[in-house]
C-alpha cells in the first residue's frame, strides 16, 4: 500500500468530544461485541491518518435522541472549520428531529456536506415513511447519505430495504456501509447489486471471506466501492491489507482507496 501513502480516502471514521470519547467508544464496542482498536478521538484519528498514509476521512455521527442532533452536529461543524481540507462531515438528524430540514439546512451553511443515519442505534427502519422528507430534500440537493447497513439482529437495514430505497429514491445519493450489508452479505443479491448505491468497505473484511469480497466488487462495480476503516473499531493501516490482498489491479485499487471517493465528493452539491 505504500504506493497510495498520502492518497487514500477514509469514508468512514468516528470521533467524539473528548469528554465522552471513552464512553463512547467503549459503548460501540459492547453493542457489537468487538474490541476497539483505538479511542474516538481526532488526534488519535490524525495518528492513525499519518500512520496509514490517509489524507482525507469522512467524520460520521449518529444521535441516539433527538435531544443529541445540534450539540452532536456544532461539535462536527467545528471540527471541521478549519480543517476542511483534511475532514468531510456527515452529520446527524434523528426521526424525531422537530424540523429535520431547518436542521440540514443549518448544518449545510456551516460546512457539514452530507448526513449519516445509523438505524439500528436510533431505532427505526430506512424505509419508514416519517424519514421520506428528509430524503426528499437530500436527493433534490444533492446531498448525500450515509447508512449503517445490514445486521442479522434486527430488521432496520436490511438488503432489501436498500433495494426498496432504490426504486422509491433514484437519484439519493447512498453510501451503504459495510459491503452493504453488515453480517448479512449472504443476503445481497443481484437486485441489490444492480443499484446505483455506493458500497463502503468497513467493519467487514472480519467475517467476510476475501473471495466473496473480491465477488461483490466485480458485481456490484468497481466505481461503486469506497474504503473505509470503522475508526476507532479498527485501523486504516490493517484494513489497508485487506484491500492488497483483494488481488485488483493498480487501477482498480485506485477506484476503491480515493478516486471513487473524489468522484462523489465532486458531484454532489456543495453547502
Amino acid at each position: 500500500m505504500n504506493r497510495y501513502y498520502g492518497k487514500i480516502i477514509d469514508v468512514h471514521t468516528h470521533i467524539f468530544p473528548e469528554k465522552i470519547a471513552e464512553k463512547a467508544t467503549a459503548s460501540i464496542g459492547d453493542f457489537y461485541g468487538l474490541a476497539m482498536a483505538s479511542v474516538g478521538l481526532k488526534t488519535r484519528l490524525e495518528e492513525e491518518m499519518e500512520k496509514a498514509g490517509v489524507r482525507h476521512c469522512f467524520l460520521l455521527s449518529t444521535a441516539t435522541t433527538k435531544n443529541q442532533v445540534q450539540a452532536i452536529n456544532d461539535f462536527l461543524i467545528e471540527t471541521v472549520k478549519n480543517d476542511s481540507d483534511k475532514f468531510t462531515a456527515f452529520g446527524t438528524i434523528h426521526i424525531e428531529t422537530e424540523d429535520p430540514i431547518a436542521e440540514i439546512d443549518r448544518i449545510r451553511k456551516n460546512g457539514i456536506t452530507g448526513i449519516k443515519f445509523h438505524n439500528d442505534f436510533q431505532r427505526f427502519a430506512i424505509d419508514d415513511p416519517r424519514i421520506f422528507p428528509v430524503y426528499e430534500k437530500a436527493q433534490a440537493d444533492r446531498i448525500p447519505i450515509m447508512f449503517h447497513a445490514g445486521d442479522k439482529r434486527y430488521r432496520y437495514s436490511n438488503p432489501d430495504k436498500f433495494v426498496k430505497l432504490a426504486k422509491l429514491f433514484p437519484d439519493l445519493i447512498v453510501i451503504a456501509s459495510h459491503f452493504g450489508a453488515y453480517s448479512e452479505w449472504d443476503k445481497v443479491d443481484d437486485e441489490y447489486l444492480a443499484t446505483k448505491h455506493y458500497f463502503d468497505t468497513s467493519s467487514s473484511f472480519f467475517s467476510l471471506p476475501i473471495e466473496k469480497a473480491r465477488e461483490m466488487i466485480k458485481k456490484h462495480g468497481e466505481d461503486r466501492f469506497l474504503f473505509g476503516s470503522d475508526f476507532p473499531m479498527w485501523f486504516a493501516s490493517d484494513e489497508l491489507n485487506y484491500i492488497d490482498k483483494l488481488g485488483f489491479s493498480p487501477e482498480i485499487t485506485e477506484k476503491i482507496l480515493f478516486k471513487n471517493a473524489e468522484t462523489l465528493l465532486a458531484k454532489v452539491k456543495t453547502h
